[in-house]
């Protein structure tokens, strides 16, 4: 009888603790359910995310504002391989490059392309503007003095008429060029110097302020220009027959240009890419040699 009533005990306890066991497997899967639930919602998320992305590579159209010149040379250089990306893109040209930053910070266009950074600083204090250049750094140009007549800065008469842009970030870097000839000195107080700035002018020079793509067409009637190399090429002229050229153009990056908005948007930093890209900077060359200098690092650049 205690035999009887032991097994039946012994019975008891083992099935509880087997409906125990059962119990405790039994809520397993629903915790494991409960995470696969949080990584399905995660990873809809994702999937939305790149759906959407994907849909703004098909359906918008990436205005880009440019002048008929320059800026048209890198956009054809780096079309294809950005819009192998999937993005869609128009080239919109400008006669000049206030007009281009003006459309874009607007909204008119997406981009102005072609520009320096310091120049485009410039059109945002001026304009109450709140543009930004793309990330990475393009490429670089150069600013020199050159002259039809005259092969040497010795050579410039006194009472000369020298042309220099009438912007203020480049007629501070033509100016400079200038004093660095010693053809004149500057006040050192200022940091964007003017011709109104000038302290010493012993040649008694007469500094001439224009448009900065008038500048070429003036060595037809002046001593004297200071004059963009890019603006010498696209006249056919060789950019490098200077009298003496800037120091400084290293920290004027050109590229691409947003409003700060999207500067960091992948489109934007896309497009500022390709300007590493080596076959895009050989399309540029074929164009402009010897005119450009590509960033190998946004470290090159004084800031």
């Amino acid at each position: 009888m205690k035999k009887r009533v032991f097994g039946v005990l012994a019975a008891a306890v083992m099935a509880g603790v087997l409906t125990a066991g059962c119990a405790g497997k039994a809520s397993e899967p629903k915790k494991e359910t409960e995470a696969e639930a949080v990584q399905t919602e995660a990873e809809k998320e994702e999937t939305k995310k790149a759906e959407e992305g994907k849909a703004d590579k098909e359906d918008k159209v990436i205005k880009i504002a440019g002048t008929a010149s320059v800026s048209q040379v890198f956009y054809e250089a780096f079309k294809d391989k950005y819009e192998a990306q999937g993005y869609k893109t128009e080239f919109i040209p400008f006669d000049a490059n206030p007009v281009c930053l003006e459309a874009c910070a607007s909204g008119e266009v997406d981009v102005s392309l072609g520009q320096q950074k310091k120049f485009m600083e410039n059109f945002n204090k001026n304009n109450g503007a709140d543009l930004a250049m793309v990330k990475p750094y393009g490429l670089y140009t150069g600013i020199g003095l050159y002259s039809n007549e005259y092969t040497s800065v010795e050579e410039i008469p006194e009472g000369a008429q020298i042309a220099v842009m009438n912007d203020a970030s480049n007629e501070d870097v033509a100016l400079r060029i200038l004093e660095d000839a010693g053809l004149i000195k500057i006040s050192e107080e200022v940091e964007l110097a003017t011709v109104a700035d000038i302290v010493e002018n012993p040649k008694n020079l007469e500094i001439i302020e224009m448009e900065q793509a008038q500048t070429v067409t003036a060595l037809e009637d002046m001593a004297a220009a200071c004059c963009w190399f890019t603006h010498m090429a696209s006249v056919g002229k060789d950019a490098s027959t200077y009298l003496v050229r800037d120091n400084v153009m290293v920290n004027y990056p050109m590229g691409v240009f947003t409003k700060s908005e999207n500067a960091e948007s992948d489109w934007a930093v896309a497009m500022a890419e390709c300007f590493r890209d080596p076959e895009v900077q050989e399309k540029i060359e074929e164009t402009f040699p010897d005119v450009f200098e590509f960033y190998t690092s946004d470290d090159q650049v004084a800031e």
